[in-house]
């Protein structure tokens, strides 16, 4: 048995990107204030319509504008921003591989150790290390002043490890063969699993780390705090910097302890005597709990317990997947929100800190828990995923308690909104739990299957760990941060582009769609969602089809069933409102929405009846079961649309029964794939509590498989149809989204959800915002502006002669002057941005219309376009003297550029 097989590899992987990750992030805030001391990155947020005083999702796209890059390239420069911080964190990171470099000459130094002088000792040893299947025999030193302890420790680098044995050790040679041959298979195991290198390069990179920049960090951002205001971004961050300190220190123990007690199950695996370590059991006191954890060696009480546990070497514990929580959560935070990556990386990664999150936390927990089922005792039922999920969850969550980025810039959070931040605990709990029940669907395949299964299976899993991440960061902090819209401003939002004529009026029934509406286009935001849900779906599907049918998978078909009445209601009741109350087309539609949301809950309600119908809550079948209702939901909801007239009750557009056209599926495209985007993720997390309850409250099956299953070949069949659809029709709507949809490919947020939760600003901030507005750029465009008139009003001559040549250039540098005003940021008073706008579009147009007019002979042949750029009251420096009155309450003064 290797170490590999309990994670500590990915585990040390990810101790090691949070290393990187917070140095990155801790350099570039240090390096900052030698490169950026006046704050022009935040002065250029600001100028884009950032609001520091709330959590708003507005803040995210404002910091996502071509506009703000240009601010930030021109007043800071993309090498401070991004390249210095990662030139001064690859430099720290050369200076642990140094420092790597470096520990074995200190460990071997002469004036500790000398070499084994004992030849028969050496001989042994050689013939040892020769049966240990070691590639290169290591060399032997000792210690001669360790005359009472029997130890060994192996120390070195590839090719040229040294194993040195405590004086008192060599004693055992003569005295305790089996305790000395026991030791050195132990550490034998060590070089073999590559436990020294890992080891050494962890502590290297912990010690620069530590030295190098957390306590600079830590010192300078104390400074700060005690000579200022305590605000609540700099007691967050030192609070972060303990909190990283004790996670670490936790993190490498663990790991460090784990991979002791692998060196000794391949210790006993190659001939050592298990006694060694029970007797070592008896004579060591056991120690507290709390300071075990402390410890970089395990108790040998727990040592022995798992030489004697076959599931040991698989199991997944609470500790471990307790701190992955915690560091995949810290290392999402710290890499999305570092400044350079935060500016730089979006266009090619999204949140930066996403995909690397969410890798790694696939990497550990979902492949420590696909381990644990696939490995387990054929005679048990096998680990559900549940309990590592939520302990995983529980880390999370204390993550985001250590960063509080759903705070803001406020010391509290808002109730009952912080109650979303259980989800942090729900959502990675059902991720493991589904990732468990399809590794038990596949684990009596052959080998080579079960890998591309484990692959397929666990790339599925990253995808919705990314999806939660990417949701979380960019919209979920900012729910759970405060109230996030109204129902009146959701119904706002759903009525938006509509005629007043047209629009869906008050009720109970309107202010639910629009909510429902709202909640799921927020979840839905990244573009690849529905390949999410199939993927969530055809997995299991597949695996059921090995074997015979259960009792839970009769939750889907009769889901599906209801899904399909619900969409006959909903229909039948826009049908009333069209044609017997006369109420207006495109409200009634409206309403007919909501058979997606009745499909949507049959689909969830169908997940967690299928998890309460078979033993300990198989997630397998409750995700089976959400595909097939929502697929026959589905199928039900494309009949009735495209048979609209066909049956009297169910008419809404047509009176008579004809062919659908393209027209008629408009509402069904806008809304499909928001749906399909969403389902998967809220089928699993809605059927996990159901599963948990099952799993607490019973041990043994409600309803018994069938005595009676079905043949094989019938089971193929359906389970290819229905994969064949529920992938087609993902593929459709991901094709029609990507050909229609124009709005941001970053996730977690969308432009009209932001523009619904856009907060509003004291009239001190917006006056901040509007001089940062004028400072960073808008008063030199609004002075260029007015050069451009002059400049053109100049170019006609006191006698009524015009001068092309000046004419052309005015003309020509008024549009090029549009053009960057365009490019800019609009002003953070909404009024104010609605004259310059208009402003800019007129003049454009006469700019355009100068320019196809020369030459002239006389200037009025240009009156119409002088006359429409010199109106007899100028707008544009009213509109100044507008944003210089703003500016006031912050005690600054706009100035004319």
């Amino acid at each position: 048995m290797t170490a590999g097989g309990a994670g500590t590899t990915q585990r040390f992987v990810l101790l090691v990107a949070l290393f990187v990750s917070g140095a990155l992030s801790m350099l570039s805030d240090l390096l900052s204030l030698l490169t950026d001391p006046r704050n022009t990155v935040g002065g250029c947020a600001l100028a884009a319509g950032f609001n520091a005083e709330r959590n708003d999702p507005a803040n995210v796209l404002a910091q996502s504008t071509p506009a703000y890059r240009t601010c930030v390239d021109h007043h800071v420069g993309q090498w401070k921003l991004l390249w210095l911080p990662l030139t001064a964190t690859a430099l720290a990171l050369l200076l642990a591989v140094l420092l790597y470099l470096l520990i074995p000459r200190w460990k071997g130094r002469g004036s500790r150790v000398v070499t084994l002088q004992q030849a028969d000792v050496v001989e042994w040893l050689t013939d040892l290390a020769a049966t240990g299947t070691l590639r290169r025999t290591p060399g032997f030193v000792v210690d001669p002043n360790a005359w009472f302890s029997a130890n060994a420790v192996v120390f070195g680098r590839p090719g040229r490890y040294t194993v040195r044995l405590d004086l008192g050790l060599v004693k055992l040679f003569h005295q305790d063969r089996s305790a000395f041959t026991a030791t050195l298979l132990h550490e034998f195991a060590h070089i073999r699993n590559r436990d020294v290198d890992l080891t050494y390069l962890t502590v290297a990179i912990w010690r620069v780390f530590l030295l190098g920049v957390l306590l600079p960090f830590v010192a300078v951002n104390g400074w700060m705090l005690s000579t200022g205001d305590p605000a609540p971004a700099l007691v967050r961050n030192l609070v972060l910097a303990a909190f990283m300190v004790v996670l670490m220190y936790l993190t490498t123990a663990d790991v460090l302890r784990t991979r002791e007690i692998h060196a000794d199950l391949d210790a006993v695996a190659q001939g050592a005597d298990a006694t060694y370590w029970t007797r070592h059991g008896r004579r060591r006191p056991v120690r507290r709990r709390a300071a075990s954890l402390l410890r970089t060696h395990p108790d040998w009480e727990v040592r022995v317990a798992a030489l004697a546990d076959a599931s040991a070497p698989v199991a997944v514990g609470t500790l471990p997947m307790l701190l992955t929580g915690v560091s995949v959560q810290l290392l999402g935070y710290l890499v999305t929100f570092t400044p350079g990556l935060n500016t730089y990386l979006p266009g090619l990664l999204a949140d930066p800190g996403v995909w690397p999150a969410a890798a790694l936390a696939t990497a550990v927990g979902g492949t420590a828990v696909w381990r644990s089922v696939v490995h387990a005792p054929s005679a048990s039922a096998g680990p559900s995923g549940l309990q590592a999920g939520l302990w995983l969850g529980v880390g999370q969550f204390g993550g985001e308690l250590a960063v509080s980025q759903f705070l803001g810039n406020q010391w509290v959070p808002g109730f009952p909104e912080a109650f979303l931040l259980l989800l942090l605990v729900v959502v990675p709990a059902a991720v493991l739990w589904w990732t468990a029940g399809c590794a038990a669907l596949f684990a009596g395949l052959p080998s080579g299957l079960r890998a591309v299964a484990a692959t397929v299976t666990l790339a599925v899993t990253g995808m919705a760990f990314a999806w939660w991440y990417g949701w979380w960061q960019a919209a979920g902090t900012v729910l759970s941060g405060g109230l996030p819209y109204s129902a009146d401003s959701a119904l706002a939002f759903l009525n938006d582009g509509f005629a007043p004529a047209d629009r869906l009026p008050p009720s109970a029934t309107a202010h639910a769609i629009a909510i429902g509406t709202v909640v799921v286009v927020s979840l839905a935001s990244q573009g690849w969602g529905m390949w999410l849900t199939a993927g969530l779906w055809i997995i299991p599907l597949a695996g059921l089809a090995r074997r015979p049918r259960s009792a839970g998978t009769a939750c889907g078909p009769l889901f599906g069933a209801a899904a399909g009445l619900g969409v006959v209601a909903v229909t039948h009741r826009a049908q009333v409102w069209i044609w017997h109350d006369l109420q207006p087309l495109i409200p009634s539609l409206t309403v007919y929405t909501g058979g997606l949301f009745a499909i949507l809950l049959c689909a969830a309600v169908g997940a967690a009846s299928a998890a309460t119908w078979v033993s300990r809550g198989d997630a397998a079948v409750a995700t089976a079961a959400a595909g097939s209702a929502m697929a026959t939901g589905l199928a039900v909801l494309l009949v009735v649309n495209g048979t609209d007239g066909c049956v009297r009750p169910l008419r809404t557009v047509h009176s008579g029964c004809e062919l659908a056209a393209d027209g008629d599926w408009q509402v069904l495209a806008l809304f499909l794939p928001e749906l399909l985007a969403v389902a998967g993720m809220a089928a699993v997390t809605a059927s996990l509590p159901i599963a948990f309850l099952a799993r607490l409250l019973r041990t043994r099956h409600v309803l018994a498989r069938s005595r009676t299953p079905w043949p094989r070949e019938v089971r193929l069949v359906c389970v290819v149809a229905a994969c064949g659809v529920l992938a087609s029709l993902c593929a459709a709507t991901y094709a029609d989204r990507r050909s229609t949809s124009d709005r941001s490919d970053r996730a977690g947020f969308d432009p009209l959800i932001t523009d619904l939760r856009k907060s509003p600003v004291s009239q001190r901030y917006l006056g901040r915002q509007i001089w940062a507005w004028g400072y960073f750029g808008g008063a030199r465009l609004i002075g260029a502006y007015e050069q451009a008139l002059a400049d053109i009003d100049r170019s006609v001559q006191a006698d009524g002669s015009v001068d092309d040549t000046a004419m052309r250039r005015g003309c020509t540098d008024l549009l090029r002057t549009i053009d960057r005003a365009e490019a800019y940021f609009p002003i953070p008073a909404s009024a104010e941005q609605a004259v310059w706008s208009a402003v800019l579009s007129s003049s454009r147009a006469s700019a355009q219309d100068c320019l196809g007019t020369l030459p002239v002979a006389d200037w009025k042949e240009l009156r119409p376009v002088l006359t429409a750029l010199n109106p007899p009251v100028d707008p544009v420096a009213a509109l100044f003297d507008d944003l210089v009155e703003l500016t006031k309450p912050a005690g600054m003064e706009l100035r004319d550029g």
